[in-house]
């Protein structure tokens, strides 16, 4: 069994019996997006502090509003 599904297998056992099909996914999504995001960190494709505000600032100066 591959890392990847025994992870997913753990998140999901470790959940209430009760809990619902759209809150699986979405603690799958989320444990996904901190596993690539963490990635991106890790390979330096990130932006800092400062940057992020910038282009934040654009976007809300922008049709992004």
């Amino acid at each position: 069994m591959s890392n990847d599904k025994q992870a997913a297998i753990d998140l999901i056992s470790g959940m209430p019996d009760e809990v619902s099909t759209e809150t699986i996914v979405a603690e799958l999504e989320f444990k996904l997006l901190i596993l690539r995001r963490r990635e991106a960190a890790r390979s330096g494709e990130t932006v800092s502090h400062d940057e992020a505000k910038q282009r934040l600032g654009k976007w809300l100066n922008s049709a992004g509003q």
